[in-house]
C-alpha cells in the first residue's frame, strides 16, 4: 500500500516476548505500519528503562497468553507505561496453536488481551483494536514442540492474522476480535488467578539444568526477567520466582541441558495440599484474638499463601542441592520427559 494511506505517523510497540513468538508478531506489525509511511519503534519490556516511550499516534502493547490471561509484565506495563491518556492504542496477544492431522486449531488467549486493554482504557486510552494471533505452542516444560513443518505451518497462519490486524488499525478502522473467548475467560478467571499466584510460582521451581549444563550463563544472560542466577561454587542456574515461564532460557540453551521435572512438582502439589497453612492460621487467630469471620478469611488466605510459597522454595532448594552431588544429578536429570522433548527455536529458526 502507498505510505499516503495509514491513519497513523507514528507507532510505538511495547512488547514482552519469551520464545521470540510476539516479538515476531510485533516486528510484522512495524513493517506493516512502515509500508503505510508511519515512524515505528518496537520496545522491549524487559529494557524499556533505557528508552521510555514518548509521545506518538498509535500505542501497541504485546505479550503472550499465559494461563488464559496475560503476565504480570504485561499488566505492569499497561498500569506504568507513560503517554497514555487521550492515545489511540490497541493490545495484541499471542496464543499457542496447534496443527493436528495437517489442520490448525486456533488456542485459547482467554482475557489475555481484554484485560490489559480494559486497564489501558481507563488510563485514558482510545482502544483501537484487541486480538490475537496463533504461533507454535512453545510450552515445552509440559510438552515437546512441533515439528519444522507443522511450526512453519503455524507461523505462516499468524502472518496472515497479524497482516489483517494491522490492515485494519493501521488504516483507521478498529478491530475488536475473540469476545467468545472473552467471555469464557471470564467465566474461567478464577483459574487464571490461580495460576499468576499460585501455579507459575510451582511451575518457576520445576526448571533444573542437568548433567550437559556447562555454566556458560546464557539462561541467566538472555532471562526477560532477571530471574535465573548461576550460584554455588559449581555455578549451576537457579530459577527464582520471578520467573513468568516464558520458555526463553529452555529454548535457547545451547547444550539443552534445561529441563523441567514433572515429579517435583507432583511433589509440590502433595506438599502445598497439607494443612499446615490452615494450622497456622488457626494459631493465629486465636493468639490474635480475631473474632471477624472477614478478617479471620484474611488470615487464612495469607498463611496458606505463605506456606505455598516457602514450602515450595525450600523443597526446590532440596532439588537443587541434589544436582550438585554427580550421581544423584544423573538420577535427578533421567528423571524427566522434557530430555526427550523436542526444543522450540522461535519463529525466526523456521525462516
Amino acid at each position: 500500500m502507498s505510505a499516503e494511506i495509514g491513519a497513523f505517523s507514528s507507532v510505538d510497540l511495547v512488547v514482552w516476548s519469551g520464545t521470540g513468538n510476539t516479538r515476531f508478531v510485533a516486528d510484522r506489525f512495524s513493517e506493516a505500519a512502515r509500508s503505510r509511511g508511519a515512524e515505528t519503534r518496537v520496545f522491549s519490556l524487559e529494557s524499556i528503562g533505557e528508552r521510555q516511550p514518548g509521545t506518538r499516534d498509535l500505542l501497541g502493547l504485546l505479550g503472550p497468553t499465559h494461563g488464559f490471561t496475560t503476565t504480570w509484565p504485561v499488566l505492569k506495563a499497561a498500569l506504568t507505561l507513560p503517554n497514555v491518556r487521550g492515545t489511540d492504542a490497541f493490545v495484541l496477544v499471542t496464543r499457542g496453536g496447534t496443527r493436528i492431522a495437517g489442520r490448525i486449531f486456533a488456542g485459547f488467549e482467554g482475557t489475555a488481551a481484554y484485560l490489559p486493554a480494559a486497564l489501558l482504557a481507563l488510563r485514558g486510552a482510545r482502544i483501537r483494536g484487541v486480538g490475537a494471533i496463533d504461533m507454535p505452542l512453545n510450552w515445552t516444560v509440559i510438552v515437546p514442540s512441533f515439528g519444522p513443518s507443522n511450526a512453519a505451518a503455524i507461523v505462516e497462519k499468524g502472518r496472515l492474522q497479524t497482516d489483517c490486524f494491522a490492515a485494519s488499525v493501521l488504516d483507521g478502522e478498529t478491530a475488536f476480535k475473540g469476545l467468545g473467548q472473552l467471555f469464557l475467560g471470564i467465566l474461567i478467571l478464577p483459574l487464571s488467578l490461580g495460576y499468576l499466584l499460585i501455579a507459575r510460582l510451582l511451575l518457576a521451581k520445576m526448571f533444573f539444568a542437568d548433567e550437559r549444563c556447562t555454566s556458560c550463563g546464557t539462561c541467566e544472560k538472555n532471562c526477560p526477567q532477571q530471574a535465573v542466577h548461576l550460584r554455588g561454587a559449581v555455578r549451576r542456574p537457579y530459577w527464582t520466582y520471578r520467573c513468568q515461564n516464558c520458555m526463553r532460557c529452555m529454548s535457547n540453551c545451547p547444550t539443552d541441558a534445561i529441563q523441567g521435572s514433572q515429579a517435583w512438582l507432583l511433589f509440590y502439589i502433595w506438599l502445598i495440599a497439607l494443612p499446615v497453612g490452615t494450622l497456622v492460621a488457626g494459631i493465629l487467630v486465636r493468639a490474635l484474638g480475631v473474632s471477624d469471620g472477614a478478617a479471620a478469611g484474611v488470615v487464612h488466605l495469607v498463611s496458606g499463601y505463605v506456606w505455598i510459597a516457602a514450602s515450595v522454595w525450600f523443597a526446590y532448594g532440596i532439588l537443587w542441592l541434589g544436582l550438585l552431588v554427580p550421581g544423584l544429578r544423573v538420577v535427578l536429570s533421567r528423571a524427566t520427559l522434557t530430555r526427550l522433548y523436542r526444543r522450540y527455536r522461535g519463529p525466526r529458526a523456521l525462516d
